[in-house]
């Protein structure tokens, strides 16, 4: 099928899908044509929620979410979330292929920063949700309560992996970066225990990198607490994760804003968690870089 024919067939979903949701949900209570609207605005972010979830972040209750999924014709809140998930799979567009569209896409602005700059902005603004909000201090939490913390992220996840060493390691003396390949990162691994994280950073896809996705699964059959940071539910890895922070991706361009974004609000909770030490360290830290003339 070339890109033509799965464009043609996913259009073919989403106008199933969402008159459903639009037309069938205009004759609903007003309650229930606020939870469709919401669905709608938002179906990529919802698309793996339990019903509590889902009522929770559109603050509907979860006796009107049950409600709504019978009165628009679904058998159960299953298969709303499996059509929509489906929808969300075949939306999907390869990382180079989202590169090669921004070459070729008809902009909105002449600028090229001006559009790239708003759909990063969107990006952001759709990532933000409470359950990012407390997957990001619950992964701060692990970070301080952790003996040792690895970071794995290869590829065009390497970029944010590095961002995430690089900042924690400002305030944490606990804190590794595994460079290596997959025969070396098990090496280290298998010298981790139950007190450890392993931080995963794996973007991008449909196709993820497998060092990312056997480092997670090591973590979690090794009962070792797994934290990820990706960009997609669909992630290989996403079933392995204790703490999942998964980010909206953009549209017209590919980009690690969303996922830098979490990355230092991460970091921040992090450092709050543990101000004194974080500051000494710091300025330990400022005070030998300054002696040894490496910055001025």
């Amino acid at each position: 099928m070339d890109k033509e024919d799965i464009s043609t067939e996913r259009n073919k979903i989403e106008e199933d899908l969402f008159f459903i949701f639009r037309n069938e949900g205009m004759k609903l209570s007003p309650r229930q044509k606020e939870l469709c609207s919401y669905i709608i605005r938002n179906h990529k972010k919802i698309a793996f929620w339990t019903v509590e979830e889902l009522a929770r972040n559109s603050n509907i209750s979860p006796a009107t979410v049950v409600r709504t999924v019978k009165s628009l014709g679904f058998e159960s809140y299953r298969e709303m979330m499996g059509k929509i998930q489906s929808y969300i799979i075949d939306d999907k567009i390869p990382l180079w292929w989202n590169v090669e569209k921004s070459f070729e896409k008809e902009r909105p602005d002449p600028h090229v920063l001006t559009w790239v700059a708003r759909d990063n902005i969107n990006a952001i603004t759709s990532s933000v949700s409470n359950n990012l909000t407390e997957a990001v201090s619950e992964a701060a939490l692990a970070f301080n309560n952790a003996e040792k913390v690895y970071i794995v992220a290869v590829r065009s996840s390497r970029t944010v992996g590095i961002y995430l060493h690089s900042m924690l390691s400002q305030m944490m003396d606990n804190v590794f970066m595994i460079s290596y390949g997959e025969d070396e990162m098990y090496d280290i691994l298998s010298g981790m225990g139950v007190n450890d994280v392993i931080a995963v950073v794996s973007m991008g896809g449909p196709h993820y990198a497998v060092t990312s996705i056997k480092a997670a699964e090591y973590g979690h059959n090794n009962s070792i607490k797994t934290i990820l940071v990706t960009n997609s539910q669909l992630c290989p890895a996403a079933q392995y994760a204790d703490i999942l922070l998964c980010v909206e991706q953009t549209e017209g361009h590919y980009s690690i804003v969303s996922a830098i974004t979490a990355v230092e609000a991460l970091v921040i909770e992090t450092g709050a968690m543990r101000k004194d030490k974080s500051i000494t360290k710091m300025r330990k830290l400022e005070k030998t870089l300054v002696e040894r003339n490496i910055t001025l």
